[in-house]
């Protein structure tokens, strides 16, 4: 091969280089629920099929699902779910109790004080975080002091096998298992008031 070929030739692919370095990157992908902060119901959640069915996997399904889209994520749980938990598969009780008490998810993951319902945390960090609400409870007890509520909460259903929150557009695949979603957890976004401050 000639010397002005072998020129050419890596003038032609210094070239290639150089215009594919000055093509503009394509702007990331905008996350649906960034900047959004949600409040989970957890006890609520937990119960969709009733106290005799409880899963936990709903909970962490949904918290995993916002908190990919970019959503800072607190949620409740009652101070009597630990028990709920304990008379169901024993698998539930040990990720519940992972969940509430490692640093990592605990900030996110809060078992209200005894003798209280999760109702009035959920209501007071959504409202002042101007926060939505994921429960299927119509808090109708307390909705004439929390207005903001009828439009702020996000009912869940069971379609096809999926979880469905239809005012978000979502329909969440599930996975077998309540710790099958930890690994994904880790990453969770934070707020400057976390659920764990909140009590």
């Amino acid at each position: 091969m000639s010397s002005n070929l072998l020129k050419a030739l890596l003038s032609r692919i210094a070239s290639v280089f150089k215009q594919s370095e000055s093509k503009p990157k394509p702007a990331p992908k905008a996350l649906p629920f960034a900047g959004r902060h949600f409040v989970l119901d957890g006890t609520n959640i937990a119960l969709l099929h009733g106290p005799a069915r409880p899963e936990l996997r709903y909970v962490v399904a949904i918290a995993d699902y916002l908190g990919n889209n970019g959503a800072k994520i607190s949620c409740f749980f009652d101070a009597n779910t630990p028990y709920l938990f304990s008379n169901s598969r024993s698998e539930q009780r040990v990720c519940f109790d992972r969940l509430t008490t490692e640093s990592n998810w605990a900030q996110h993951f809060v078992i209200v004080p005894s003798g209280t319902q999760a109702d009035q945390w959920i209501l007071a960090l959504a409202k002042r975080k101007s926060a939505d609400v994921i429960s299927n409870d119509r808090f109708k007890d307390r909705a004439k002091a929390h207005r903001w509520i009828w439009k702020r909460r996000h009912g869940m259903s069971i379609v096809e096998g999926r979880l469905t929150l239809s005012t978000l557009d979502a329909s969440i695949a599930l996975l077998a298992q309540p710790e099958d979603y930890l690994p994904f957890l880790r990453t969770l976004p934070t707020s400057a008031e976390n659920a764990e401050q909140a009590v």
